[in-house]
């Protein structure tokens, strides 16, 4: 196994590839989006993943790996396209299957075609299906098609691609075999062997769990904010047990995979995920508890003031200190705020660039510390490391509704002692409880403080 094709070079197949080519084999990255292969040979990555140029360019330089929309002969094929849902939250497997057949007119006799797109159970003897029909060449046999699903955390893609276990699975013994042979050339991690079907699987539930681990996590949110608690107090009290590990909760669920994958499952075994369906419909649903909460707060502020508030919109992409915004809550919320006309809207996303924001959302990107100046609500969406840098006393005279722990301090001991009911934060101006909560929370407040 020399020559390697990879399918599709984005955020998965980009950097397998370098890791591929860097680790002795010929690479050749096919994708059908010619501006993007141009600009890789030209050693733009495209993909925004540290050291991904650095790595990149001198590969293209020595021809190690060379991007083409043509597909050409090789002995490994890796699929890693895209698998978006469509209408209905159905798989759409579009990509996967238009990359299956497209390695149909250079398939030959002992090839391997490993799947690295998350996909529904049962897809890749579909696949392995689709390659017997097309070639007249039996799957397992003549060739051979695995399942590998990918597990990587963008901004750390590298490192992971090389440490994290793998789990490969074919569609026979063989195909495991041949498909371990491309592995083993890199990953120092452990590699686990089972059927494709399981393969599939597992990705799936991994990705569900964190979506039920979620889920959970805003439900206890709704229940703290509807009786004026901090969830995130409530959250570090009860990880305080020696065998409770609670996420913390976050203005909704984003991504490429956790938001999608639960779908995967609830569409393969309806009657068996009804837990899934009901944790995806809680995180669907905190977008729209965040807007409904921030409408609520900026009512108030006109009562209060006689004016509409400026709001800025800490953080718009999927998760903390990345620039990735494929299914965004942050974004969702943003774009809804930016609608109302009782609202200014600002916003303040450091790790996307000004001109790709205002492409999405018709509102000013300012910097942080600008952006707080002019704001009267400050609305904590993602918790971005370089939105720390605030105090408290910049913070003074506005509102702030943090729905991510921006400004949530753990308590420590002394913090118990002295202060043996309200925490600091319960019931500063950082709390996005609801307004109506106001003059019982300040009934408690008197009779406590």
């Amino acid at each position: 196994m020399k020559k390697i094709c990879i399918m599709g070079l984005g955020y998965i197949g980009l950097p397998t590839a370098v890791v591929a080519a860097e680790h002795g084999f010929e690479v050749i990255g096919y994708d059908i989006d010619a501006q993007r292969v141009e600009r890789i040979n030209n050693f733009d990555p495209v993909i925004d993943e540290p050291e991904v140029y650095e790595r990149l360019k001198p590969l293209i330089e020595s021809k190690k790996l060379q991007a083409t929309t043509q597909i050409k002969t090789a002995d490994c094929f890796i699929i890693a396209v895209p698998t978006p849902f469509k209408e209905e939250k159905k798989a759409d497997l579009s990509y996967v299957f238009h990359a299956t057949k497209a390695i149909v007119p250079v398939l030959k006799h002992g090839d391997v075609v490993i799947i690295e797109s998350t996909i529904p159970v049962g897809t890749t003897n579909q696949c392995a299906q689709l390659l017997e029909e097309e070639t007249g060449m039996k799957a397992g046999k003549d060739f051979f098609v695995a399942h590998c699903p990918e597990r990587v955390l963008p901004g750390k893609i590298f490192f992971e691609l090389i440490y994290n276990a793998r789990i490969i699975g074919g569609i026979n013994q063989a195909s495991m075999n041949e498909a371990k042979l491309f592995y083993k050339k890199f990953v120092k991690g452990s590699l686990y062997l089972t059927n494709a079907t399981a393969a599939e699987m597992v990705k799936l539930v991994e990705n569900s769990s964190r979506d039920v681990a979620i889920a959970f996590a805003n439900q206890v949110a709704s229940m703290a904010y509807s009786i004026g608690l901090d969830p995130f107090e409530i959250i570090e009290l009860a990880n305080k047990h020696p065998r409770v590990k609670l996420l913390n909760p976050s203005c909704g669920v984003g991504g490429h995979c956790i938001a999608v994958d639960p779908w995967f499952l609830i569409e393969t075994f309806p009657e068996q995920s009804k837990l899934l369906h009901a944790a995806r419909t809680i995180n669907d649903q905190k977008p729209h508890q965040v807007v409904a909460c921030v409408e609520s707060w900026v009512e108030e502020f006109k009562k209060n003031n006689g004016k509409n508030p400026t709001v800025l919109a800490l953080g718009l992409t999927f998760k903390a200190d990345v620039n990735d915004l494929r299914e965004s809550p942050a974004l969702e919320i943003a774009r809804t705020l930016a609608k109302k006309e009782n609202i200014s809207l600002l916003l303040c996303e450091p790790h996307v660039e000004t001109t790709v924001v205002q492409s999405l959302i018709n509102k000013p990107n300012v910097s942080l510390h600008n952006g707080v100046d002019a704001a009267d609500i400050i609305v904590c969406l993602v918790h971005h490391t370089s939105f720390k840098e605030l105090d408290r006393e910049s913070l003074q005279g506005k509102k702030i509704l943090d729905f991510c722990g921006l400004f949530y301090h753990p308590q420590t001991e002394t913090d118990q002692q002295e202060q043996l009911f309200w925490p600091a934060n319960s019931l500063s101006n950082i709390t996005p409880f609801d307004p109506q909560l106001t003059e019982l929370l300040n009934t408690y407040k008197e009779q406590y403080s």
